[in-house]
């Protein structure tokens, strides 16, 4: 890891193996129809996945490829499902999954939600019966590229994050994401735990041999650890207020789909499924764009170019750092931890598909 004191992924080149933007995307995509997807729903996964590991977060790209193999051999993921229709008005719709990949229902999901912004302002959309759907913010990223302010929620596994002023899980960890167009730099993507962590920064920290930061999480007896191995509960981000936010995410997602709040979930992620929701702002129809972008991009320039503090190289918003990562490894090639690596090799293996960066 480099100097700076912002919080950033774990790193280290002599445990990583360099793999090509291109070259992974192409085998994902290869793996999953070999599991029986249509080619077009398939690459609409596999660019989800691939977004997320050029944006570092591995623990929601392709490393997360393997767990949804046991799905679908498991019969609890469906590679052709069909995503429907339940309920549709102008401004919002329920769509069924199918308990297909996540990413695809999702993808869809945030489009329609896009699409009803342009109609009448903003637009709702939940789906039910759906799967993990990796990370948050490359769907929020949809809809910052569509000039759009987007938002979105989820509602995946059993309460694993304490309740405030307890030791015992009561919520999940659902990302809350947050993504605002600009037009001068990249634009603003929150995507953020409502835990002190996400459970898949804790695998990476793991994977790495390091340990967790205090504060984190808990071990099977209810004490603090920071041992990645141990953690059986995680602490909710500042205290109320992660616990909050992780609560709404399930009543948005979970509730508003008439699906099971975590506390009623099981460890079986993939046979009970997960919900989602998905909201877009279009705000041209709240204001004029110029105008909105020539006040709010400005304060976002104003802001990084703020007097960095000690251990800062300058000053960023969210979302610059994956936006930066991003730049340079679709251009250099993605590190990923060899175990990784290893695991998408000896998948592609078992299907009997040639591996592009072992060739």
């Amino acid at each position: 890891m480099s100097s700076l004191a912002t919080p950033d992924i774990p790193l280290d080149p002599s445990q990583e193996i360099v793999v090509k933007f291109d070259d992974l995307h192409a085998l994902l995509v290869k793996i999953l129809v070999k599991k029986g997807m249509f080619q077009a729903e398939a690459k609409i996964a596999a660019s989800r996945l691939v977004e997320s590991d050029v944006r570092g977060i591995h623990s929601h790209g392709s490393r997360a490829l393997p767990r949804y193999i046991e799905g679908m051999d498991a019969g609890d993921i469906d590679p052709r499902a069909q995503v429907t229709t339940v309920k549709e008005t102008p401004a919002i719709a329920l769509l069924d999954g199918g308990k297909g990949l996540g990413h695809v229902a999702a993808t869809k999901g945030m489009q329609l939600a896009i699409e009803k912004a342009r109609g009448v302002g903003t637009g709702t959309v939940v789906v039910r019966r759906g799967q993990h759907f990796g990370a948050a913010g490359v769907y929020v990223a949809m809809a910052a590229e569509a000039g759009m302010i987007g938002f979105c929620t989820t509602n995946t596994g059993p309460a694993t994050v304490a309740a405030y002023g307890s030791r015992t899980p009561a919520v999940a960890n659902p990302a809350i994401a947050w993504g605002v167009p600009s037009r001068v730099g990249p634009p603003f993507i929150l995507d953020m735990a409502c835990a002190a962590s996400s459970w898949g920064r804790v695998e990476s920290l793991k994977m790495y041999g390091r340990p967790l930061p205090a504060g984190w999480a808990l071990d099977a007896a209810g004490n603090e650890t920071c041992v990645a191995a141990d953690a059986k509960t995680l602490q909710p981000s500042a205290g109320a207020r992660g616990f909050g936010l992780a609560f709404m995410g399930a009543v948005l997602s979970g509730g508003l789909s008439g699906g099971r709040l975590p506390m009623h979930k099981t460890w079986s992620v993939n046979a009970d499924g997960s919900e989602h929701f998905f909201y877009a702002i279009d705000l041209a129809q709240f204001v004029e764009p110029d105008r909105f972008h020539a006040d709010v991009d400005s304060i976002m320039q104003e802001i990084r170019a703020l007097a960095p503090a000690a251990g800062f190289d300058k000053v960023r918003m969210p979302g610059d750092i994956e936006a930066e990562r991003t730049d340079r490894w679709k251009r250099d090639g993605i590190p990923l931890h060899r175990d990784h690596v290893n695991r998408l090799g000896e998948l592609a293996a078992k299907l009997k598909i040639p591996v592009p960066w072992a060739s």
